[in-house]
């Protein structure tokens, strides 16, 4: 079975709606195959390795815990992808604990939000460490980079969005939604309140219109900005960029299933890979010590979408590319 076969197959994937109705797929180049058009250009090739799980042997000696015959990690494959072809996605990388605004902390008018948002206690250092050389490096290699946004609230006030808006003109309709979707039916109306404190509706009111980009990942003018699926494939289809390495948060969560996000991609054709060092997961009290949802997380995301990339190959590889 192939991946692409494996993936469609999967309940994970129900929870991404609109792209898998989408006529458009992804086209890597309409006049050229990919292996002539990296061979017509061999100095723009982004060559690195892609980590991947080698889920097998099932060892059948083992009953329920067969998976302990697995090969695992510890075998990378040599990606060669034509550089024009390629696009670094910073996506849902935000301004908490770098705006005055939204301090990660318990206290204030977001307090009731920041109560539930864990892995801020790992995203800030990435943000501050791990991001920045990575962005730089794509930059200066002339990679292709595309923000993706979680609301429009925020990314309109980037030249970014509006630019990558217009080339992508009017969404799609969507599919119908289920009966009485917009009707909220008990106990759902405390859902929120069950799942993160009390506190946390009232200080979404507060939190939600602040969320912006951090100054250390901010879009420069030049750069896409997009906050649906269909934006994001009418820009990459108009570049013809196929390949796409994301960076950002959460890996388990909005990297897969927000709009843009790995999911819908993966099901326009696209492959979906991330940088190890660059993501984090949420994780819950039984998964923190270890960051089990993340080692989770890189093997669903290097079974089901692409490859998992180290920061240092890939801002070596972008080295190779450097423009003058």
């Amino acid at each position: 079975m192939k991946r692409r076969t494996f993936l469609n197959r999967t309940a994970l994937t129900g929870c991404a709606g609109i792209a898998g109705n989408s006529p458009a797929h992804a086209q890597p180049g309409k006049n050229m195959s990919i292996s002539n058009r990296m061979s017509a250009e061999p100095g723009r090739v982004l060559r690195l390795p892609g980590e991947y799980y080698r889920h097998y042997p099932v060892d059948f000696f083992r009953g329920k815990e067969g998976a302990l015959g697995f090969k695992g990690w510890g075998e990378s494959a040599k990606i060669e992808v034509p550089a024009e072809e390629t696009a670094l996605v910073p996506m849902h990388i935000w301004n908490i604990g770098f705006s005055p605004e939204l301090p990660f902390s318990p206290e204030g008018p977001a307090g009731g939000v920041m109560q539930m948002l864990e892995w801020v206690s790992r995203s800030a250092p990435i943000i501050k460490k791990e991001i920045p050389p990575i962005l730089e490096a794509a930059r200066k290699a002339g990679i292709q980079v595309i923000h993706a946004a979680s609301s429009e609230n925020y990314a309109k006030k980037y030249p970014g969005y509006q630019n990558a808006k217009s080339l992508a003109g009017h969404e799609p309709e969507g599919l119908p939604e289920a009966p009485r979707h917009n009707e909220v039916k008990p106990p759902d109306d405390r859902k929120d309140a069950l799942l993160f404190g009390e506190d946390f509706v009232r200080c979404l009111e507060y939190y939600e219109p602040r969320l912006d980009f951090p100054e250390p990942a901010k879009p420069l003018d030049t750069e896409y900005v997009v906050a649906t699926t269909h934006q994001f494939n009418e820009v990459l289809r108009k570049h013809g960029i196929w390949n796409i390495i994301y960076i950002g948060f959460a890996i388990n969560w909005c990297l897969w299933l927000m709009p843009c996000g790995m999911v819908d991609m993966s099901r326009l054709g696209y492959r979906c890979s991330c940088i190890r060092e660059a993501v984090t997961a949420v994780e819950n009290k039984e998964t923190t010590r270890g960051e089990q949802n993340k080692q989770q997380a890189l093997w669903r995301t290097s079974l089901m979408f692409g490859y998992i990339h180290s920061a240092g190959d890939f801002i070596e590889a972008c080295g190779r590319l450097e423009t003058k």
